[in-house]
């Protein structure tokens, strides 16, 4: 699968940098927020654990601190890093793993980079190899990422809560579908602030979210198997 958004994460330059440019200053605000909200959604201890996009394994080593047996996936050899976790480069749309492999999947900052068509293919895929639960998160069109959605190189799509709704309800064998709004201010923005400022932005990023769901530009999605 190379759309434009996985060959741009396979360049050399992007992925040497990818964490320092995204995670340090304003960044860290950002990266600490969104592992709290994935930990909100995953207990990992004892479970095995898929992370599709895993990139440099930001999430694969949290969840393995925490107990859980977890493999990290990505199409791009350039951005795995080495860690506690395991690695492997594969295709999400093509997993290399036998059925009800895992019990718990994960996959952040990816199914964006996805075409409106494979979206469905890729929660069939993820479906066939958990047995338990997928996590992942989605943006939102009718939110501030709007502003700059044009600028953006991976060619980024969103998508409306409705809409993914309708596309779950009518894939057999998902028994339940949760959804958790989250940042007004889009994450992109954080990692070019300085910290102390990200600190303060954030509290009333999430004053606003918790009042005006609405708002939300990121949406943090619980499919439940059968």
């Amino acid at each position: 699968m190379k759309n434009k958004g996985s060959r741009w994460y396979q360049k050399k330059q992007v992925a040497r940098k990818y964490d320092e440019k995204r995670f340090n200053r304003g960044g860290l605000v950002l990266d600490f927020k969104e592992k709290e909200m994935v930990l909100s959604l995953v207990k990992p201890k004892g479970k095995k654990v898929l992370d599709i996009a895993t990139g440099t394994g930001r999430f694969a080593e949290m969840l393995t601190k925490r107990g859980g047996d977890v493999v990290g996936l990505d199409a791009s050899r350039e951005m795995l890093s080495k860690g506690e976790a395991d690695y492997l480069v594969g295709d999400a749309l093509r997993l290399p793993f036998e059925d009800d492999s895992f019990d718990v999947t994960i996959s952040m900052r990816f199914i964006h980079l996805l075409r409106p068509h494979q979206v469905d293919d890729f929660i069939k895929e993820v479906m066939r190899v958990t047995n338990h639960k997928f996590v992942f998160e989605s943006l939102h069109p009718m939110s501030l990422r709007m502003l700059y959605q044009w600028a953006l190189p991976q060619k980024s799509r969103m998508f409306s809560n409705s809409l993914m709704v309708d596309r779950f309800n009518d894939i057999k064998g998902i028994k339940d579908v949760r959804y958790h709004e989250k940042f007004l201010i889009p994450y992109g923005i954080y990692q070019c602030l300085p910290l102390d400022l990200a600190e303060k932005i954030i509290e009333f990023d999430e004053s606003v979210v918790k009042k005006k769901p609405w708002t939300a530009s990121t949406i943090y999605w619980e499919l439940f198997f059968d």
